[in-house]
């Protein structure tokens, strides 16, 4: 085990038992005796701690135990317990979805993307649906009747029944532009809401928006999944983790700096955040004119760079439905008097 991992072991178990943890601080000692048991000191805080538990050898506990623990205390909001006990977790199984997902809900709570998606839907009263990235169809199912709902995925699985008349394209969202699709489905009406949750690469998810936002009308709503990251390791553009978002968020900072005009925010919902754009022009050339600039500009922007004003370069707005309706409402997207969704 690296030395820095110790390091952080160590620190993490001093910290739990000095809150009075000390179930948690020996566990974590004696992982850091198990696994360097001839090379590491241990801290002089944790003697006590090692002392005042049984010397009979204990199998170490599972990253799962640990992500289970931080369950049981995140909903007892004890989330400084809870956070240290997913990173715990993660320091043994980096890839522990259990763990991302506790500590997204922790960064950002409330109702999460479905909720939202399902929310809007039915308060937008959308006649077209067109989202990029179904997986298991389970956004593509909060579409409702009369609307139109068009999946674009490459290699859907869905496991959930669709409710409204829906048309799956098992092609790339690229191949689905270029046969001009939309046209043949909608003929000359605007799109009324696009999705975009496929590949999380920045450059994709900003081609995905301009051929979206070509079929768009005065009143259309583009929607971005997985634009707040949770941190570092999960925003790669390289999955690593079975939590990722890639470096989607880009494209916000990208479109915030090429289309002032256009209406910008991002719901803080989790797990990572949804991101709403309105005040769309069918006939803006400028994205597409400075497609290669663009992605120059701002494909080696660094995630640490950003992450300390992340709230001001992403428009984050707080996980609040009134909030999200006086917005639409200033862009007469939605009209006074709309129902709570």
């Amino acid at each position: 085990m690296p030395n820095d991992t110790i390091t952080e072991l160590g620190e993490l178990a001093q910290k739990e038992f000095r809150a009075g943890r000390t179930d948690i601080a020996a566990a974590i000692a004696r992982l850091i005796c198990e696994y360097q048991p001839d090379g590491v000191e241990m801290p002089r805080l944790l003697s006590p701690v090692a002392t005042a538990r049984s010397p009979e050898p204990r199998s170490p506990p599972r990253a799962e135990d640990q992500a289970s623990i931080s369950d049981a205390r995140r909903k007892l909001t004890e989330n400084e317990a809870a956070a240290l006990n997913y990173r715990v977790a993660l320091i043994f199984d980096r890839n522990l979805h259990q763990a991302h997902l506790g500590l997204a809900m922790m960064k950002l709570p409330g109702d999460d993307y479905l909720v939202w998606l399902e929310r809007l839907y039915k308060t937008l009263a959308p006649e077209s649906v067109i989202e990029i990235g179904v997986f298991h169809g389970k956004s593509l199912a909060l579409v409702q009747p009369p609307a139109v709902a068009i999946g674009v995925d490459p290699a859907p699985a869905l496991e959930v029944p669709l409710k409204t008349e829906t048309h799956i394209f098992t092609e790339t969202s690229d191949e689905f532009f270029a046969q001009g699709r939309p046209e043949k489905l909608f003929a000359a009406r605007p799109l009324s809401v696009g999705y975009i949750d496929g590949l999380h690469l920045f450059e994709q998810a900003l081609r995905d928006f301009i051929h979206l936002e070509s079929y768009s009308g005065t009143r259309s709503v583009i929607l971005f999944h997985d634009t707040i990251p949770l941190d570092e390791p999960t925003q790669t553009r390289t999955r690593e983790t079975a939590f990722h978002t890639g470096d989607v968020w880009k494209t916000v900072l990208c479109l915030k700096h090429y289309r002032p005009d256009l209406d910008i925010f991002t719901i803080a919902t989790p797990p990572t955040g949804l991101t709403v754009v309105t005040g769309l022009d069918p006939t803006s050339r400028v994205l597409t004119e400075c497609f290669e600039e663009a992605v120059a500009r701002f494909m080696d922007t660094s995630f640490s760079t950003v992450e300390p004003v992340l709230e001001t370069m992403l428009n984050i707005i707080p996980n609040d439905w009134e909030l999200v309706q006086s917005r639409l409402k200033e862009r007469g997207i939605i009209s006074s008097g709309i129902p709570r969704g």
